[in-house]
């Protein structure tokens, strides 16, 4: 229905005169409901006369020798409120607390009357007397049919309260579904509106800022459209007055030639490539300046008309990006090696505190506390000063420790076997782990500098075993190739997620990331082979120096 102008219209047009019909019939039915409360009233008021005329509940026969069965004797209070009730219903005026307007139809008011007038002439005639009985009768006749007639009015009146009640919910329901197409209709309109807008204006956005130089032909090869790279060698063409052609910066027939051939050629279809081989093409600069470029061409069917789209490439700016990439490498490189050996100068220097500052304030303190010791006769304060001098060498060990680890003095004295070897059995021994060690002598195949950092990554590698792989068995093997040496860490641990590492998601730690950064500095290949409950493995290749 959305592509019909007339069907839309005509649902416009009939949802307003549902709603219209709509409100009348609601003020209809709320009129009815209320004709319908003033004529159950009358219509309670007429069964009261009924019941009064025909003696069932308000008379009390008094069944004597002479009167026969039919005469009797009536209450007081049918006698005086007969007239009243029956004027009620004819002139309106106050039931059971509720004002109630008199009967407004012809007949039922000469019904009325003659009721009046029939109980007004029974009062002039003497009781149990035949014209009596006749008129009582009469009457009881006419207080039947006006009882009848008002339920009959209340009957009427209900059914056009349901009639209008089914309508409004008829009406309702078409209004509903009305509502909803109407809404759907505006919103796809609006939809389709925004989208064309922002389409053009995202095409315009995106030929202007893609991150080549393209530019646009028609089928007589001028110049359609330029985006911002493409004006260093055609120029904005809001600076000329008429359309610059492609002729004017290319000189090569050849090239014009072809693209006329397949401007020709272009049918209604996707865009595609036209040649198979972009075009190399000689342009002629403004300045009078020679540029070679590379273009690629693509087909377009535009607004029934044939266009070609080229996309130039500058092989000089690529070398000249490619330079430019590899001499930011070169200095990202340089500086993470910088910022490694202030790290490693960094721990140095603290090791050096350490084990020079805090390790002789720790002994001279030991020594104290033995001094305190020897002169302490009291058998429970030796053993006091017996336990905190155990105390105190072991926190000088665990300061030794971290001293070592900070600065790996073993490395310099040892070499890079041996560093290793030491590393993962002092590191298993501390933590209750079996390690098994396959380290040749690989001291001759790494300068001091990479020495220092393929320990470093050794030792990231165990400290993550102990931190998160609840691991019982750690391997550290190396392997001689021909021109590079194999390095492997593994365990038997519950491993982790390689692949979401991989991708970067949250979680991974800069651990990983420094030991990859060191390989990369060293020119080697680091990989991590891991999958939950399966362990974990580091490998990395270095070349040798």
């Amino acid at each position: 229905m959305e592509g019909h102008p007339f069907r839309q219209s005509l649902l416009f047009g009939s949802t307003v005169v549902a709603a219209i019909i709509l409100l009348l019939n609601f003020v209809f039915m709320a009129f009815q409901l209320r004709q319908s409360d003033i004529a159950a009233s009358q219509s309670i008021l007429a069964q009261r006369i009924l019941l009064c005329a025909s003696g069932e509940n308000c008379f009390k026969r008094v069944k004597t020798q002479k009167s026969p069965p039919e005469v009797s004797e009536k209450c007081g209070f049918c006698e005086s409120r007969m007239l009243d009730g029956l004027r009620l219903l004819v002139e309106g005026g106050v039931v059971a607390g509720e004002d109630v307007p008199g009967i407004e139809n012809h007949e039922i008011i000469i019904l009325l009357n003659s009721m009046i007038s029939l109980w007004q002439a029974r009062e002039n005639i003497q009781p149990e007397t035949p014209p009596h009985l006749s008129l009582e009768l009469l009457f009881r006749q006419k207080a039947q049919s006006l009882s009848d007639a008002l339920a009959f009015r209340v009957m009427a009146i209900g059914t056009r309260v349901w009639v209008a009640f089914w309508l409004m919910l008829v009406l309702a329901a078409f209004l509903l579904f009305s509502g909803l197409s109407l809404r759907r209709i505006f919103h796809t309109r609006e939809r389709d509106y925004l989208r064309d807008k922002y389409s053009l204006v995202l095409g315009n956005q995106l030929l202007t800022g893609f991150p080549e130089a393209i530019i646009l032909l028609d089928k007589s090869l001028s110049l359609q459209f330029v985006n911002r790279f493409a004006e260093r060698y055609f120029g904005c063409l809001s600076n000329f007055s008429q359309g610059l052609n492609f002729g004017h910066f290319c000189q090569d027939q050849s090239v014009l030639g072809r693209l006329r051939g397949s401007l020709r050629e272009v049918a209604q279809s996707s865009p595609e490539k036209v040649f198979a081989e972009p075009d190399e093409v000689s342009l002629s600069l403004e300045d009078g300046r020679k540029c070679l470029v590379v273009i690629q061409w693509y087909q377009l069917y535009l607004v029934e008309q044939n266009y070609l789209l080229g996309v130039i490439y500058n092989p000089e700016e690529d070398r000249r990006k490619e330079l430019n990439i590899e001499i930011a490498q070169g200095q990202l490189r340089e500086l993470s090696n910088n910022l490694f050996k202030a790290q490693d100068d960094e721990r140095r220097h603290l090791a050096d505190e350490l084990h020079d500052g805090l390790c002789q304030s720790l002994a001279v303190l030991k020594m104290q506390v033995s001094g305190v010791e020897r002169r302490i006769e009291t058998v429970e304060v030796k053993e006091e000063c017996r336990k905190a001098r155990q105390f105190i060498a072991q926190i000088i060990e665990d300061v030794r420790r971290l001293s070592h680890d900070l600065s790996p003095v073993i490395l310099d004295d040892l070499g890079l076997s041996d560093a290793l070897s030491h590393l993962v059995n002092n590191f298993t021994a501390l933590q209750n782990l079996k390690a098994s060690v396959a380290v040749p002598d690989i001291d001759d195949f790494f300068s001091r500098e990479a020495a220092r950092n393929i320990y470093r990554i050794a030792q990231e590698a165990i400290n993550n075993v102990g931190k998160h792989a609840k691991a019982s068995l750690v391997v550290l093997e190396a392997e001689i190739l021909s021109d590079a040496v194999r390095f492997s860490i593994k365990d038997d641990g519950v491993g982790f997620d390689a692949d979401a590492m991989k991708r970067g998601r949250p979680g991974t730690g800069l651990g990983l990331a420094s030991m990859a950064e060191r390989v990369r500095l060293l020119k080697g290949d680091f990989v991590i082979v891991s999958k939950p409950n399966k362990g974990c493995e580091v490998k990395f290749t270095l070349p040798k120096k």
